[in-house]
């Protein structure tokens, strides 16, 4: 699609690669500023319009809730230096990822075990996996 002033919703949608209803859900929880109307209602979308969507799409992409984009969103408006309260909103992600990373750490080592008593276990026994899970000692 060309670059070109004013986007339809659909044209938008197709140019972010979401749909017309997540642009009008993002512009009822206020994540999108009010979006232009032309003389029959229907919204028109700017360039700076879609380059806001792009940049929710790559928030999201790195795990930020939508509240956390509607603050980073702010800040980027913002008129003072938004350093230390990105920073920190940064911080508290990786945090959050370092504590996924961990808990599918552990995850894949109870998974692994379970399949190695499974693949040592005889036909007559019950199956370690499904055993395991029901107590939940590994």
């Amino acid at each position: 699609m060309e670059k070109q002033d004013i986007y339809s919703i659909g044209q938008a949608a197709k140019l972010c690669d979401v749909s017309s209803h997540t642009l009008r859900y993002y512009e009822k929880i206020k994540l999108l500023p009010n979006i232009s109307k032309n003389a029959v209602g229907n919204r028109i979308y700017q360039q700076k319009d879609i380059n806001l969507i792009h940049f929710i799409k790559r928030a999201q992409r790195m795990q930020f809730s939508l509240d956390e984009i509607k603050q980073l969103i702010v800040l980027d408006q913002s008129a003072s230096m938004p350093k230390p309260e990105a920073r920190q909103l940064v911080k508290n992600k990786l945090d959050k990822i370092s504590e996924s990373l961990h808990d599918l750490q552990l995850l894949k080592t109870d998974l692994s075990n379970l399949l190695q008593a499974c693949q040592c276990s005889n036909e007559k026994e019950k199956c370690p996996i499904l055993e395991g899970i029901k107590n939940d000692e590994n």
